[in-house]
């Protein structure tokens, strides 16, 4: 039996010399790709223009597989937690103060 993998995705060749350090066409957890995404634009800022979309990983760049469990309190209707336009059920990030939030 195997364990759950959650979120995956690979990088599709055709965007490979974009993502330097990353082999295309190998699964990899998005938390992984993720990490290495911020990592390219934190040493080339300029690049995100072109790794980046409306999401830090660009969909277009990247094939994707799994699924990762719903953070609580997400409205059903909303696919990702950015779609929501509000923290989950109202309440506070761990770790922000309320009080300096828009």
């Amino acid at each position: 039996m195997s364990a759950k993998r959650g979120r995956e995705g690979r990088l599709k060749p055709q965007h490979a010399s974009l993502y330097p350090g990353l082999q295309p066409g190998v699964w990899l957890p998005v938390e992984a790709l993720i990490r290495h995404v911020t990592e390219l634009i934190h040493q080339e800022p300029s690049r995100s223009r072109m790794i980046t979309g409306t999401r830090l990983l660009h969909q277009e760049h990247f094939e994707y597989r799994g699924v990762s469990e719903r953070p609580e309190g997400l409205p059903p209707s909303s696919s990702r937690l950015s779609d929501s336009g509000a923290e989950p059920s109202g309440r506070p990030l761990p770790g922000l103060n309320p009080d300096l939030r828009n």
